[in-house]
């Protein structure tokens, strides 16, 4: 009986104690948490934009090749019975050089025969003249035939034909005599003492090393910021180019200078701009396959602003910051852009901020420096509000 009544004192007491430890949870508010301070507005440098004729750059690349290349062969057939030690891969030779011979006796053979030939020529051509002049002498009145003037004009184009066929057997035997048309430098030889060679067959190549070019791919629309008129031939003159690379384990850099256009465009809208390089004013001479990059620059253009490519927001955009420290965007026209750099027509009035990359928000609050003040990027907060209110 005792246990029964103990049980619900029990419950009655626990239930007491709940209620009251509950009432003092509410009855003691918590503590209000500690105010911290906001992150400070991001901190970018700003710069003023200056308008004035500037001269816009663009770049490029491309391979050296030589100006001049051309196949080696020989017009005649026959043996060759001397080569030049020079007439080998990689051989330089002189305009005029003596790379090989063939055999001369045939050729000598067919002048001699030739030579005879217009000596019988001459002996015909004599003879006939003096039957015509007897027989005019005998009858004045008689036909041409009669008077031996068709014989006459058959002697006199026989002798023609004989002198034709000596000075023909002449050049064949000059033509068996392989000389260097320029200088330069032989590649892919393929001739030996002793081999008989057909005329027209390929022995070498010879490429010229005086001067140099380069096939230089440029936007369509960089031909307008270097002032070439693809009318005007002569607007490719004024265009300077200098030609940067490594050869020969060395750096170099090479004056260049635009000699034509290729016409036409590719589908990626590319064109091509052919650049010569004299060699024989170059310290380093460049040699074909040299990889190099090129500089060109074409006359000034008036009331073109430089910017900082930092500036850039977007395709055709910059960031401004206004009196109060906030950022907007400004469409602006963008007439070239590299590394570096925007080219613009019409630049704000505003500084530009030189965001670098860095996402910002329109009327976003910064905190303007300039480049006497330093950039403290450090400062910068990727929590800074995008309302522009700060504490």
């Amino acid at each position: 009986m005792a246990m029964r009544i103990g049980r619900p004192i029990v419950t009655v007491v626990v239930l007491l104690v709940t209620a009251g430890a509950l009432g003092a949870l509410y009855a003691v508010p918590p503590a209000a948490p500690t105010p911290t301070e906001a992150p400070p507005p991001l901190a970018l440098e700003v710069r003023e934009a200056t308008r004035a004729d500037t001269v816009i750059p663009v770049y490029s690349q491309g391979r050296v090749r030589a100006s001049r290349h051309i196949p080696l062969s020989m017009e005649v057939s026959g043996r060759v019975v001397e080569a030049d030690q020079a007439l080998a891969d990689g051989g330089r030779v002189s305009a005029g050089q003596v790379l090989l011979r063939l055999d001369p006796e045939p050729f000598d053979l067919a002048v001699t025969h030739r030579l005879n030939d217009v000596q019988t020529a001459q002996l015909h051509l004599a003879r006939t003249r003096a039957q015509a002049s007897v027989a005019r002498g005998r009858n004045s009145t008689s036909t041409p035939l009669a008077r031996h003037e068709p014989q006459l004009q058959e002697a006199q184009g026989r002798l023609a034909s004989a002198r034709a066929g000596l000075r023909e057997a002449r050049r064949q035997r000059e033509q068996a005599t392989l000389r260097a048309p320029f200088d330069g430098a032989l590649e892919a030889v393929k001739v030996e003492t002793g081999q008989h060679l057909q005329a027209g067959q390929t022995l070498a190549r010879l490429y010229g090393l005086a001067t140099v070019e380069v096939r230089l791919p440029v936007r369509d629309d960089w031909l307008a910021l270097l002032g070439i008129d693809p009318g005007d031939p002569a607007s490719l003159a004024p265009v300077e180019v200098r030609l940067r690379g490594r050869f020969a384990g060395r750096d170099g850099e090479w004056p260049a200078r635009v000699v034509r256009r290729e016409g036409g465009v590719n589908r990626n809208r590319m064109a091509y701009l052919i650049v010569a390089v004299d060699n024989e004013e170059q310290s380093l001479p460049l040699e074909p396959g040299v990889f190099v990059s090129a500089e060109l620059r074409g006359p000034p253009l008036s009331g073109v602003a430089v910017l900082p490519r930092a500036a850039r927001a977007g395709d055709e955009a910059v960031w401004v910051v206004d009196e109060d420290g906030r950022v907007h965007r400004r469409t602006v026209s963008i007439l070239h852009s590299d590394a570096d750099h925007l080219y613009v027509e019409k630049a704000p009035e505003q500084p530009l901020v030189l965001a670098d990359g860095r996402h910002l928000l329109e009327g976003m609050r910064i905190t303007p420096r300039t480049a006497a003040d330093g950039v403290a990027h450090a400062d910068a907060h990727p929590d800074a509000r995008a309302d522009g209110e700060t504490p």
